[in-house]
């Protein structure tokens, strides 16, 4: 007679199958993605996110696996006393037993099927490696002065990296980011002004529980729906290449309620023509890429400060912006 124990080995390839591809994957992720998001380069927005978005196992997952492999043993030794007592094969728990052990399987087959990472791809957006301008105001960008609005495009979102949980993940917002600048890129010396509003809602951290845990028990979506950003000053900008501007400018956070003072280092960037056909661009155009922080304890996010592995929150802009009016 078969062993009732003979389905455990099926989940014990399935357990070891899954920590084979979570070895190779390399990023020693806790949490299991089903559309893992990886930053590849871009000659004009820095990094974009990937096309490519495999399954990427976590390290629960494989523990759910085990604690099936577990309960199977278990199950084996309850259908071997049953057997033996009623003098009967038990066939109804032995076909459940396999279906269970199967069920598995579906994991490292999936996530290997999927593929792996794009080449030179990332799994968290990098570090900023953009210079701050220390003083004066100098350099021009060949466009229109006026009213830019900021255009939904894959060039466009806002993510903070969060370091929990011994985890470093992004909170990335890629919709429902709207907004304007008001300015001349001739010259500017001249009074500039900003506004961006940020749907709370849409934030994203990779794995969908995680997401929904942001947006309720920290960003408090439902009552601050809104985060914004706003600069109202330029505090020092530099030529750092053809339509190339480096700034430093002041600005204001709403977040969550309260209003934080910042100060943002950026470059302001005017595509040429072959990059606004690369990014299916036309238009007067301006991109921007940015880079402000916030300390945690000088937050709403404050009382909840032990969460966090560190006690600041870097955070990375990226624009797209179209020019609208003069």
């Amino acid at each position: 007679m078969r062993s009732p124990f003979a389905p455990v080995v099926l989940s014990i390839v399935a357990l070891l199958a899954a920590l084979a591809r979570w070895q190779i994957q390399g990023s020693h992720n806790v949490y299991t993605a089903i559309s893992k998001r990886f930053y590849i380069p871009d000659p004009d927005l820095g990094w974009q996110v990937s096309p490519v978005h495999p399954v990427w196992v976590g390290l629960e997952i494989c523990a759910v696996i085990a604690a099936i492999a577990v309960g199977l043993a278990v199950g084996g030794w309850i259908i071997r006393r049953r057997e033996a007592k009623r003098g009967q094969r038990a066939t109804g728990l032995r076909a459940a037993a396999w279906l269970v052990a199967a069920a598995p399987l579906i994991v490292p087959i999936w996530a290997f099927a999927s593929g792996g990472g794009p080449r030179g791809g990332l799994d968290t957006l990098p570090a900023s490696t953009i210079q701050g301008i220390e003083a004066g105001i100098t350099g021009i960008i060949d466009a229109p002065a006026g009213r830019y609005e900021v255009i939904e495009h894959p060039g466009t979102s806002i993510t903070a990296k969060v370091s929990a949980g011994h985890e470093t993940f992004d909170a990335r917002f890629a919709g429902g980011i709207r907004g304007s600048w008001q300015g001349d890129p001739h010259d500017l010396t001249r009074p500039v002004a900003a506004q961006i509003n940020v749907d709370a809602a849409g934030v994203d951290t990779g794995i969908d529980e995680r997401s929904s845990h942001a947006r309720e028990a920290y960003l408090h979506a439902d009552q601050f729906p809104k985060v914004t950003v706003a600069l109202d000053r330029v505090l020092a900008a530099g030529q750092q290449g053809a339509n190339t501007v480096g700034f430093r400018v002041h600005g204001t956070l709403g977040l969550i309620g309260k209003t934080h003072s910042i100060e943002i280092t950026g470059t302001l960037k005017r595509p040429d023509a072959a990059a606004l056909q690369r990014l299916n661009l036309s238009g007067d155009v301006l991109l921007v890429q940015a880079d402000f922080a916030v300390l945690i304890k000088d937050t709403a996010l404050a009382s909840d400060a032990k969460d966090f592995d560190g006690d600041r929150i870097p955070i990375h802009v990226s624009l797209v912006m179209r020019h609208t009016s003069g």
